[in-house]
C-alpha cells in the first residue's frame, strides 16, 4: 500500500518529497513555492511585511530553515547516514545541523522579534520556524540553548491555526490506531 501511495504521489511531485499543493489544475511542490503562491493568491493576508528590512529578514529566516537545516535532516539523508556511516551518528548529525541553524536564527532575529519572528504579526519566517522547532524537539534538540526560538514556539502554541497545522491533524496522517 505504501509503495502504491508513493507512486501516486510521484505523479504530483516527481522527486517524491512533501509537501505538494493541488489547487485546481495547478500543482506546486516545495514549501517555499507553495507559500509564495498562496501569498499571491490571497493578498488580503500578506505573508510578508511592507517594511523592506523586515521583508528581507523573513526571506533570510525562511531560507536558513529551508536551505540550511531541512535538507540536512531530510529522512533520505538520515537513512543514508544510518546505513553508510552508523546508526549512532544519525541523531548527533541532525542535532548538530539544527543547532547550527538555530544559532544563526537567534542572532538574525534578536533585533526584529516581537511576539513573533519579525514583529507582532505572523509572517513567512514564522511559517518556517514553527514546524522546524516542532521537528527539532522530536530530535531531542535542547531548546534551552535557544531562548528566542523557545519564546516564539510558546507564542505559536497559542495560535489555533498552528494547532490545526500539526502533522497528526492532517487528513493524510498515519492512523495511530492498531487495527
Amino acid at each position: 500500500m505504501l509503495k502504491k501511495k508513493k507512486k501516486e504521489f510521484r505523479k504530483l511531485n516527481p522527486i517524491g518529497y512533501v509537501p505538494a499543493l493541488v489547487d485546481g489544475d495547478v500543482v506546486i511542490s516545495d514549501s517555499f513555492a507553495i507559500l509564495l503562491y498562496l501569498d499571491e493568491k490571497y493578498p488580503q493576508r500578506p505573508l510578508l511585511p511592507t517594511d523592506i528590512r523586515k521583508k528581507a529578514i523573513n526571506y533570510q529566516a525562511a531560507n536558513i530553515v529551508s536551505s540550511s537545516i531541512q535538507p540536512l535532516q531530510n529522512m533520505t539523508i538520515l537513512k543514508y547516514i544510518e546505513e553508510k556511516v552508523s546508526p549512532d551518528e544519525k541523531l548527533p548529525w541532525v542535532q548538530c545541523h539544527i543547532g547550527k541553524g538555530f544559532e544563526s536564527l537567534e542572532k538574525l532575529l534578536q533585533d526584529y522579534a516581537g511576539r513573533y519572528a519579525t514583529g507582532d504579526d505572523v509572517f513567512l519566517a514564522d511559517l518556517f520556524l514553527a514546524p522546524q522547532i516542532f521537528t527539532a524537539k522530536g530530535f531531542n534538540v535542547d531548546m534551552n540553548q535557544f531562548p528566542l526560538l523557545s519564546r516564539l514556539d510558546e507564542a505559536y502554541s497559542q495560535l489555533p491555526a498552528f494547532h490545526d497545522a500539526m502533522p497528526e491533524k492532517q487528513p493524510d496522517a498515519p492512523s495511530s490506531s492498531t487495527s
